[in-house]
């Protein structure tokens, strides 16, 4: 079976790159590296890929990119997908630090590239904006959660962490509490959350969004599932931005639970499903909207 390692980056459709690439650079603080008129890869100040913007009439979130073990080879991949019933094919990557992926669509129609080595991006010598440490998750809302959940996990490797029976999905592939998650509603994409190196970094981040007209729509406060302190705007493009920071974190899957943190319901604190009620969205004000 593949097993996904790391969320990559996303990509993103646009009626205004420039637009939107300034959003990424001056308020963010990402890097914008080499492209043309109808491509922008940006990347984080540490060198890691994390947003590929391309122009098209609507905005829209079209693709995402996983890292897979170095020790399987695309080929090896394509045939796990293939045996899965999925259709692939390898082809060119789309950004200057990824040669080759083996590219497929999920069952909602966004396109996953699978990568098995990169090469980073020129850092920046400077922090400028935010500056994420990386993308780390991605949110959706879907008419039903089970059989999208069962494809992440089946074929792609997915761990669940948390979830509200038929109403949310919390699923990670590497140390972090979730990587991918999804919400019960109307199918679309509910947000992207890059992570700050601390909570401290997300006040400084709510000053500089609101400094350059970002109002933030919610946070900071500390989430329930997960336990990360949250913030949340919106981009040019009207799509929701999560900045994080203090994820809950599982160090050892054979043990079982995630690093034990003071803020924790449970000793120890593992994967389980969350009574309606159980997990409001801010830990701190249980009543919140």
């Amino acid at each position: 079976m593949i097993q996904c390692r790391r969320l990559a980056y996303a990509v993103l459709s646009t009626p205004d790159i420039d637009n939107q690439a300034g959003y990424y650079q001056n308020v963010l603080g990402l890097r914008r590296g080499r492209g043309d008129t109808s491509r922008a890869v940006l990347s984080t100040q540490q060198g890691l890929e994390c947003i590929v913007l391309e122009r098209a009439e609507r905005a829209a979130l079209t693709g995402l990119a996983f890292e897979i073990s170095p020790r399987v080879s695309l080929e090896e991949a394509k045939r796990a997908l293939g045996g899965a019933g999925v259709e692939a094919a390898i082809r060119p990557g789309r950004t200057p630090g990824i040669e080759r992926v083996v590219a497929f669509k999920d069952p909602k129609g966004t396109e996953i590239e699978l990568f098995n080595g990169f090469r980073f991006a020129e850092p920046s010598l400077s922090e400028g904006g935010i500056s994420p440490l990386k993308l780390g998750h991605v949110a959706y809302s879907m008419p039903a959660v089970e059989p999208i959940s069962a494809f992440y996990i089946d074929t792609l490797g997915f761990r669940k962490s948390d979830w509200r029976d038929g109403a949310a999905m919390f699923l990670r592939c590497s140390t972090d509490h979730h990587t991918v998650n999804f919400f019960k509603g109307e199918q679309r994409v509910h947000h992207l959350a890059f992570e700050v190196k601390d909570f401290s970094e997300l006040v400084r981040a709510s000053d500089i969004l609101v400094r350059n007209n970002h109002p933030l729509v919610w946070g900071p406060a500390r989430h329930t599932i997960g336990h990360n302190c949250a913030s949340y705007h919106h981009n040019p493009d009207g799509l929701m931005i999560e900045l994080y920071a203090e994820m809950d974190q599982m160090l050892d899957e054979e043990l079982g639970y995630f690093d034990p943190r003071p803020w924790h319901e449970f000793r120890p604190q593992r994967p389980r499903g969350w009574e309606a009620g159980s997990s409001p969205r801010n830990k701190w004000i249980p009543d919140a909207p």
